[in-house]
């Protein structure tokens, strides 16, 4: 009898693996779970926290019929309290089964709440949630967040087409988005930063510019337009494509240069206490388009020459009045120049990293730029 012992354990064994392996006992249908892709962030009318919390709806996903109204594939639910957590679990009550956030794709914040309370303890609760990916993007609206979660389009899921944009990256005019785990440690390094800002404008999304964050209070303090996102993106060699609008005189009609590709670097001196940066921008790319009233072939060696003068001198233009309104306005650094003092210098680093903002805004910087058009279009060939 001892001998059938281990036959019998392992017999009871490999059904016990066949009974667990025909099934999950905790599987749900996806139509019994709230699976939630974006979250929107405001300050409500009493002063509170108002968060709104995007559901997906799977079954109203690709049911457009023209005989029938089309049933929108999402559904926002809002709530108010003093804090995330308490909210969320209000949130429940209204919406049968479980939430699950595995498939956030962005959290937007309101300018108003993101101009009086730290970004960090906004976010508190996203970055906790082991749901959450880290890669969730963040943006903050210019009007009311919950507005970023609504889209006249029937058959549009907002969050979704919010982060779908945002990741073409075709315009130096946008940042590139910003993730949670980024934004995290932005935040807790106390370094001052940028966040993309978005807004809605007759029914749809637009990407309008910047939020500043102040690294030391780690609050909105300001916005920068479209053109100093440009100054950015051409700073930091971020900018993955897009156009330079140039003239060759003033009252010519425009030229438009394609970046085909950026790099920028950030070069620090230190002599006894003075810092100083200087930036050297190089740029390739081509002729997307060629206004010229006095029809110059735009491919004779000359012609290019001036061209990349004039795109060259529009670039320098872009990124010095980034800089003044960096230093002179908002006197913060988010332009990376002090993380390349801290690589380069660290010791340096670690005696001015404390203050560094208003030591920025009196450092000196100097530009280089310099671009190259390689490719005219097809249009002619190159000729002296």
């Amino acid at each position: 009898m001892k001998k059938c012992r281990p036959i019998l354990r392992n017999s009871f064994v490999s059904m016990l693996l066949l009974f667990l392996l025909s099934g999950c006992w905790s599987s749900k249908s996806i139509e019994d779970v709230n699976i939630a892709v974006g979250s929107a962030v405001d300050k409500s009318k009493d002063g509170k926290i108002r968060s709104t919390l995007q559901y997906v709806i799977p079954h109203a996903i690709g049911t457009s019929n023209s005989k029938s109204p089309q049933q929108k594939p999402y559904i926002n639910v809002s709530a108010t309290g003093i804090s995330l957590e308490p909210i969320g679990w209000e949130t429940t009550l209204r919406r049968e089964g479980p939430i699950s956030g595995a498939h956030q794709k962005a959290v937007i914040i309101g300018q108003d709440l993101a101009r009086e309370e730290p970004i960090r303890e906004i976010t508190d609760l996203y970055f906790r949630d082991i749901e959450i990916r880290g890669s969730t993007s963040i943006f903050i609206s210019k009007g009311e967040a919950a507005r970023t979660l609504e889209s006249k389009d029937a058959d549009v899921i907002p969050a979704i087409r919010l982060v779908e944009i945002a990741e073409q990256e075709l315009t130096t005019r946008a940042l590139r988005h910003l993730s949670l785990m980024k934004t995290w440690g932005k935040s807790n390094s106390q370094t001052s930063f940028l966040i993309q800002l978005i807004d809605l404008k007759k029914g749809e999304i637009e990407f309008d510019g910047a939020a500043v964050i102040k690294g030391r209070t780690n609050k909105m303090i300001g916005i920068l337009n479209k053109e100093e996102i440009e100054g950015i993106n051409w700073i930091t060699g971020e900018g993955k494509s897009g156009a330079v609008k140039a003239f060759q005189k003033e009252s010519d009609k425009p030229i438009y240069y394609q970046i085909e590709s950026m790099k920028s670097k950030i070069k620090p001196h230190v002599t006894g206490n003075r810092i100083s940066f200087d930036v050297k921008i190089e740029s390739e790319g081509r002729i997307a388009e060629y206004w010229d009233p006095h029809f110059k072939p735009a491919f004779k060696n000359k012609t290019i020459k001036q061209i990349e003068h004039a795109a060259e001198k529009e670039v320098m233009r872009l990124v010095v009045n980034t800089t003044k309104k960096m230093q002179k306005e908002f006197g913060v650094d988010v332009g990376g120049f002090g993380n390349q003092l801290r690589i380069q210098y660290p010791n340096v680093w670690k005696n001015v990293k404390g203050n560094w903002d208003e030591k920025f805004s009196e450092i000196p910087i100097t530009y280089d730029v310099s671009i190259t058009i390689k490719d005219y279009g097809m249009i002619g060939s190159k000729k002296n």
